[in-house]
């Protein structure tokens, strides 16, 4: 992996890389704050590694459920999930667990935690041997955000924050992410980049719900808190996050959108949600501070990124412009394919 530069060394402001090193470096200098990141691969895997023959698009195993390891998934996945594990510790990726997930075909591979940068790095040497020894054993292994509905694919990132040898104090940690959570609609624009990524953007289904929210322990909001035996926080969930992004992009946001509210003292005007908010009253939303929507499509996502002039400020308005633009061309390309060419040329490419 590596990082652009100018020739008389300094940053490019385009390298997302070397902007989210840079913001890592402000969280650390001027917060006394440091990051790690742990990502959970989520991968489908399907029969037949051309990734356009028909045969691709059609689950590895079918008689499965998340946790299960059934007859069929131990004669027919089980050997490729060990390959792929032995692959992954040969390269020294020593995964923390993995287990097979709610989809058809759907598998979970959970990396330990590291700096961010060196995170997204692992997360990507990761996916390269997982795609490799999956076509070896004549498998496809996909991050398509819905290959197979109504089950979603993700990829959530898990973020802890601390100062010295224990973790931040909680009103910077709330600082922090009252700043990603004021720009998340925006964010959306870089963490769920293609329009089917918004399947996922749905009550009741354990992704990320459809409000802007955070809750304890809660898997129907976008930002689940995790917390240790004794209350405090121990890590931050990313959940409306799948496996389409640029990685670095959309860490760079999330993370700059953070410092932002470490910066700006922001206060974390919304609470602990601890239910589902689908199924909320309205009075008990006010109370939580609950009353802004995700967007449910990406041009949604797009327009809010447009409209966010402060978070477009901490990015960089070349860095939005450049990134908006890429995005509304790719749309035009893909609205050109039908929906099945779409789905199997997006399966092949992630």
């Amino acid at each position: 992996m590596a990082s652009f530069e100018e020739a008389d060394g300094s940053l490019v402001q385009l390298c997302p890389r070397s902007r989210l090193a840079e913001t890592i470096d402000n969280l650390a200098s001027h917060h006394d704050i440091t990051s790690l990141v742990g990502f959970e691969i989520e991968i489908t895997f399907c029969r037949g590694s051309s990734p356009h023959a028909e045969a691709a698009v059609k689950p590895l195993d079918s008689n499965h459920a998340w946790s299960t390891m059934t007859d069929e998934q131990l004669a027919d996945s089980m050997p490729s999930m060990a390959m792929i594990c032995e692959a992954l510790a040969d390269a020294g990726i020593y995964i923390q667990q993995f287990h097979s997930e709610a989809g058809q075909g759907q598998y979970e591979f959970v990396l330990p935690p590291s700096p961010p940068v060196e995170a997204i790095d692992t997360l990507y040497q990761a996916r390269q041997i997982i795609q490799h020894m999956a076509s070896h054993q004549g498998l496809r292994a996909t991050c398509h955000p819905s290959p197979f509905p109504p089950v979603g694919t993700a990829c959530h990132a898990n973020i802890s924050l601390s100062s010295g040898s224990a973790p931040a104090h909680e009103e910077k940690q709330m600082s922090f992410f009252a700043g990603v959570l004021s720009h998340l609609p925006a964010l959306c624009a870089f963490t769920l980049p293609e329009e089917v990524s918004y399947i996922r953007v749905a009550d009741d289904h354990w992704t990320s719900g459809t409000w802007v929210a955070w809750g304890t322990q809660n898997r129907e909001v976008p930002i689940r808190r995790v917390a240790g035996t004794d209350g405090t926080t121990e890590r931050w969930e990313v959940r409306c996050l799948d496996g389409m992004p640029n990685m670095y992009v959309a860490m760079f946001a999330v993370f700059a959108a953070g410092l932002q509210g470490l910066n700006d003292g922001t206060e974390m005007k919304l609470k602990d949600c601890q239910s589902n908010p689908s199924q909320l009253s309205e009075v008990d939303k006010t109370d939580l501070g609950i009353g802004t929507k995700l967007p449910t499509s990406l041009l949604q996502s797009l327009d809010s990124l447009e409209a966010d002039a402060a978070l477009i400020d901490v990015l960089g308005a070349e860095v939005v412009g450049h990134y908006i633009g890429m995005k509304k061309a790719e749309q035009v390309m893909l609205n050109e394919m039908d929906d099945k060419t779409r789905r199997v040329w997006l399966m092949a490419r992630y």
